[in-house]
């Protein structure tokens, strides 16, 4: 899905981190803000006086301290004074040019005892709050309508009013909260997740011919540890003569399009493909609902309800999808999609989580990269965002290898003394007979 390259311009991002486990009481943190970037444009500072703006009647949203100690530092960290977070790649990858502002649940250091991404971090070990997550979402849903809201008058207080007065508060028992929550926290074999897997793999196999199963599932409870990315995890494949290639530039030996099951394939995972369909459930029936076509709302007005389907294929019927093209490659979401057992309009897109630096093999099985030879090393090439030696990480010098070979000599030594001396001592105790 290319839909991606339709995005134009970033001019601010918000990130959220460890808002289940808080530090302080029914108190949330902005850091970032106008100090973040040198280049921006003010929409980073814009961002953060949003956040700091507007609150929940249980919990309120202050300024980071550490926003204080971001001068005369003689490190590149020091211009980035934010937590390890995407908004940390982004100001690094765009040089200082785009900032943003990341809402978190702790200030100057993590939560005590939040066990973050360590082996004990699990809901078993250390129960997330739902007030917690309830409050955090209000607060960045309306960020969000603020920022639209305001169309780059950088009036922070007047968006902060009009977003919060239109956005209710999320009830933190809200069954849709919880529901979701169990399956991400407790169970991601759960059946909000499974029923939108069977879904997406109906539409794939409408719209290839082929049958990939349902992706890998999270499991009991839920595993989020990473994997070899290959076809099995979501890596996209092409399938030429039945047989299947990560990329494929080897046209001598066969040509793609010879037949008729030559296609292009992705088997997202379970948790994907049920975020893929809870984002086309959730933001594609707005549009639907609102359809100014005349004969469309009359026969939704009968029915009561969206078009129902079990899978893509039963949405042909379904005219109240917005027609919009794309100029760039021609694409186009005029078509509804199934998603939740209703005919919605689409809203969300696959897009490849792959660093720009690593590429496919040409000619081999997916799980093998290599590295491009036009790489300048601008990016860290994995996953983890950056992370500065401001925030609690404790490095170690390396030892080197001398330390190894010394105790692999002293083992080796002690071997053979041991191995020697009991040899010895049992020759002498048959000699006397003792043995």
């Amino acid at each position: 899905d290319l839909s991606f390259r339709n995005i134009g311009n970033i001019a601010g991002m918000i990130s959220v981190d460890q808002v289940g486990v808080l530090q302080g009481d029914k108190n949330l943190y902005v850091h970032g803000g106008e100090n973040v970037v040198g280049d921006d444009d003010g929409t980073a500072a814009f961002l953060a006086e949003v956040l700091v703006g507007i609150s929940t009647n249980d919990y309120t949203v202050s300024a980071s301290g550490e926003q204080d100690n971001d001068n005369g530092g003689d490190g590149d960290d020091d211009e980035y004074p934010l937590p390890p977070t995407p908004l940390t790649s982004l100001v690094k990858l765009s040089e200082g040019a785009v900032g943003g502002a990341v809402l978190a649940g702790y200030d100057q250091t993590f939560a005590s005892n939040s066990l973050y991404h360590s082996h004990l971090d699990s809901n078993l070990t250390r129960p997330v709050s739902m007030e917690s997550i309830a409050a955090s979402a209000t607060i960045l849903a309306r960020a969000a309508v603020a920022a639209a809201y305001d169309g780059g008058n950088e009036d922070a207080e007047t968006s902060a009013a009009y977003a919060s007065n239109l956005i209710p508060e999320l009830d933190p028992s809200d069954e849709s909260l919880l529901e979701l929550a169990n399956c991400l926290l407790a169970d991601g074999n759960c059946e909000l997740l499974i029923n939108h897997g069977k879904t997406e793999r109906q539409n794939a196999k409408d719209r290839t011919g082929q049958d990939l199963g349902l992706g890998v599932a999270l499991g009991k409870p839920p595993n989020y540890y990473v994997s070899v990315y290959d076809a099995t995890y979501g890596q996209a494949f092409v399938q030429i003569d039945d047989e299947y290639y990560s990329s494929y530039t080897n046209n001598d030996k066969k040509e793609y399009g010879k037949t008729d099951t030559d296609t292009f394939l992705v088997r997202p995972s379970l948790l994907e493909t049920g975020i893929y369909g809870l984002l086309n459930n959730y933001l594609g029936q707005g549009d639907a609902a609102s359809v100014e076509r005349v004969e469309d709302r009359r026969r939704m007005d009968d029915t009561s309800s969206l078009v129902s389907c079990s899978s893509t294929k039963d949405c042909s019927s379904a005219s109240y999808c917005i027609t919009s093209s794309s100029s760039s490659d021609g694409s186009s979401t005029s078509k509804a999609v199934c998603a939740g057992g209703s005919c919605v309009c689409p809203r969300a897109h696959y897009h490849l989580a792959l660093d720009e630096s690593i590429q496919a093999a040409p000619n081999n099985s997916t799980g093998r990269f290599i590295v491009k030879d036009n790489d300048e090393g601008v990016s860290a090439m994995y996953t983890e965002p950056y992370w500065s030696n401001k925030v609690g990480v404790r490095v170690y010098r390396d030892a080197g290898k001398r330390a190894g070979n010394w105790a692999l000599g002293v083992g080796g030594l002690v071997a053979i003394v041991t191995v020697g001396g009991t040899w010895f001592l049992k020759s002498k105790l048959k000699k006397e007979k003792l043995y």
